[in-house]
């Protein structure tokens, strides 16, 4: 097993270990030293710079130089200093780790190459030069940036690095002599481009080798930056981060609908796209297409761009004036109208009026203003103004509606996974204007962000539209998750994988006997999944099988505060049990089931079919409703356990993990029955809002995990692919060889098909006559039989 670089950064975020040795205050985005200004941390790039002690890296760098004392001795490109770093990182974050092969890596070899590619700008005479004075960037902007060369020669770049196919193209093809611009995504390397040192070359790589050019943020942009300046090249980008900005380059003139989404995440984005008369009218389509959050910047007279006004003497002050005196679009669109005349300056101010529909009340009234000086008052504004909100509610009224493509995902709002996004609903308590309560759902999401429903299904999250399956009401159902633990998640709060597991697990074996530890940690795997179970095609049911007393009740009892909105009955209807799950992603909990396998009792018919469709995605239930006798699907994939004294028909039983119960001889504490299991459901919302990337991952990206067929594969993967996370990543040793090698003992076995209730007996009252002793054992008929039936 090779080392997982990104898995032990994630687990190690780099303000906290920062953080532990020197004090931060956050500044927008970033966070700055309290006792030391010049250092500066950006969580979401995961990168730390300290400008005055001419430091720059990652959070492998910081602990080697400040945590294990290396200080200026770090190298980490020294396999012995940066084995001791991963080492460090991994026991903090309790991941197992192999040193045998850690540079096989894909991580390590991308990391390695980077840092080559800087050695040689650094060790290349003409290259620095270009840089430092012609570029005119400080060498801590060079650093900062991660800026590299491509030499003539590259096999020294290559040589021991386990590179995936593609970068050794890449480099391959790329040309000798040119400038490597870097561009990260998420810490990983996600694209090069490149800029001749001479002349005015500039390169990126074929589409087939590594796809469509990408935008390049310098080293303080994030997706999280309140502010931002969109420009044109990499080098100005790199200009504004010297100035102390966020910027991002489009790389060229073109912007794409996915960009522009992005972009108008940000409150402010300042467009300079250069100083040319092309760019400026560039400028201005741009501002128009982003909205509100657009400002054009005007650069002084005789600066083409960011990096001429740098080499002219342009400081950090002069840049912050020009920025603050940035006009919106539709300010400068004003001005340009004033030139107009006749008809053409008559059309032009009511193209004006359609885009000020959205105005906020001081917006509206600046623009209330400057139309007044171009002769538009009182009466003639009213009436432009009300004309224009009325096109646009008509032509809303009559626009065609679209047909939702695939490209935008359609989630169930109760428990949603996508790319990388998730989202739950919460219904919080809302104190109305005339003093009243309501009950109102809110989207928690991945992005740590609180979004208030509307009625609309199809919303922006983290700058993409998302479609909402259903439309959540606010109850008490979705009342699961405290508003003050939401806050703490809100604010940045992380858990412990590791420990959430044992915490669970701790909980089960407290209160009931187990006849194995494997069955409690299934048990304790399954309730966790709960918080997962959309993400993946299929969820296992759990049946708890067992004589009377043996722990049934108490290990519903635990799961009714744990599992994911759980409701428990042992008398559900089926059209409160359909629209319940359809709307909530419910879990259930269903005592007595084995008597919905009944074919002469009408009234199970539709427990039935919920059951025998709802352990699998795109199986809805289709009831007929209204009294037009519509039909209607619902959705009643759900995590489901079933507790039986008689065992279950096969065709249910085929869709369960067993976990056969026994009477106890130990006398066990009872469940509390105020135990309400908040601090427990605030770790596991977190966790599966944090971590269900790394379990995706797991799930559909390493096969040799999954060595499973058919139903047993389609049941375990889910448990596998969690038993995996919580083993590399929580420290839970032994959680995968066990959960492994239950699902092949399940395999093994007659599939789903239950023991009878006289036979359970039977094997029960073996086990506890025979518990601790080794051996042949002789027993009397007449003593098994008396055993059996108490």
């Amino acid at each position: 097993m090779s080392i997982d670089l990104e898995q032990i950064r994630s687990a190690n975020p780099i303000e906290h270990l920062i953080g532990e040795k020197f004090a931060l205050k956050r500044q927008g985005t970033r966070l700055v030293g309290v006792e030391h200004d010049s250092l500066v941390v950006t969580p979401q790039t995961g990168l730390y710079f300290w400008n005055s002690r001419s430091e720059h890296g990652d959070v492998f760098d910081f602990v080697g130089r400040h945590h294990l004392g290396y200080e200026s001795r770090w190298n980490n490109r020294d396999a012995t200093m940066f084995m001791e770093t991963v080492r460090h990182l991994a026991q903090r974050a309790g991941i197992r780790i192999d040193e045998g092969d850690f540079r096989q890596s894909h991580s390590w070899a991308e990391r390695q190459l980077i840092q080559r590619l800087h050695e040689t700008l650094l060790n290349t005479p003409t290259a620095l030069d270009y840089v430092t004075k012609t570029r005119g960037w400080q060498l801590a902007t060079v650093r900062s940036a991660r800026l590299g060369f491509m030499p003539a020669d590259k096999r020294k770049l290559l040589a021991d690095l386990n590179l995936p196919d593609k970068w050794r193209n890449v480099i391959a093809k790329f040309p000798a002599g040119m400038l490597v611009y870097v561009h990260l995504e998420r810490g990983r390397l996600g694209y090069l481009s490149g800029r001749s040192i001479s002349g005015k070359q500039h390169y990126n790589p074929p589409r087939e080798l590594i796809g469509e050019r990408r935008p390049y943020g310098n080293h303080l942009y994030t997706s999280e930056a309140d502010q931002l300046v969109l420009v044109e090249g990499q080098a100005d980008a790199i200009t504004f981060g010297e100035w102390g900005f966020p910027a991002l380059a489009v790389t060229g003139m073109y912007v794409s609908d996915e960009l522009l989404m992005a972009l108008r995440k940000h409150r402010r984005v300042f467009v300079a796209l250069d100083n040319t008369a092309d760019a400026l009218q560039k400028n201005q389509e741009l501002a128009r297409q982003l909205g509100k959050s657009a400002l054009i910047p005007r650069l002084p007279n005789g600066v083409k761009d960011a990096n001429d006004w740098l080499t002219q003497g342009g400081s950090t002050e002069e840049v912050q004036a020009v920025l603050n005196k940035a006009k919106t679009w539709l300010q400068t669109e004003i001005e340009r109208v004033a030139f107009l005349d006749g008809l053409e300056k008559k059309d032009a101010i009511r193209t004006l009026f359609i885009h000020a529909v959205d105005l906020d009340e001081m917006e509206l009234s600046e623009f209330r203003s400057a139309l007044a000086k171009q002769g538009v008052k009182g009466r003639a504004f009213n009436d432009l103004l009300r004309a224009a909100r009325k096109q646009q509610d008509d032509e809303e009224d009559d626009e065609m509606p679209q047909i939702l493509g695939d490209e935008v995902p359609l989630l169930s709002p109760a428990l949603g996974f996508q790319r990388d996004v998730a989202i739950v609903t919460v219904s919080v308590v809302e104190r109305t204007k005339d003093k009243k309560l309501n009950t109102q759902p809110y989207l928690v999401t991945s992005s740590r962000e609180l979004v208030r429903l509307s009625n609309e299904q199809i919303i922006k999250l983290d700058g993409h539209e998302v479609a909402l399956r259903v439309m959540p009401e606010g109850s008490e159902f979705l009342m699961r998750w405290r508003f003050s633990d939401i806050q703490k998640f809100l604010n940045g709060e992380t858990v412990d994988a590791g420990q959430v597991f044992r915490d669970v697990h701790d909980l089960f074996t407290h209160y009931v006997d187990f006849r194995s530890p494997v069955e409690s940690a299934i048990l304790t795997l399954w309730t966790i999944g709960t918080y997962f179970y959309t993400m993946f095609p299929a969820y296992p049911y759990l049946a708890l099988n067992g004589p009377k007393n043996s722990g049934k009740s108490t290990v519903m009892r635990v799961l009714q505060p744990l599992a994911f909105n759980m409701v428990t009955t042992s008398d559900p209807t089926g059209p409160s049990m359909f629209r319940l799950i359809h709307y909530t992603s419910c879990t259930v909990g269903i005592d007595e089931a084995e008597r919905y396998h009944n074919p002469k009792d009408p009234g199970m018919q539709q427990i039935r079919q919920l059951l025998n469709s709802g352990y699998k995605q795109g199986m809805p239930a289709i009831r007929l409703i209204g009294e037009d006798m519509k039909p209607q699907a619902f959705d009643v994939y759900s995590p489901k356990i079933l507790a039986a004294i008689a065992g279950l028909e096969d065709i249910l039983a085929s869709r369960c993990i067993a976990i056969p119960m026994r009477r106890t001889d130990k006398k066990l504490p009872s469940f509390p029955p105020d135990f309400d299991g908040a601090a427990l459901r605030h770790q596991l919302y977190t966790l599966a809002l944090t971590h269900f990337r790394t379990v995706y991952t797991n799930y559909s990206e390493r096969p040799t995990l999954h060595t499973l067929h058919n139903r047993s594969g389609e049941l375990w993967s889910p448990l596998v692919a969690l038993a995996a996370f919580f083993e590399e990543q929580g420290g839970v040793k032994g959680l995968l060889d066990a959960i492994a090698t239950a699902a092949e003992t399940d395999e093994q076995i007659s599939e789903g098909k239950a023991l009878s209730e006289r036979e359970e007996a039977v094997l029960q009252a073996l086990e506890l006559m025979t518990r601790g002793d080794e051996g042949t054992i002789w027993i009397k008929a007449v003593a098994l039989r008396e055993k059996s039936r108490g």
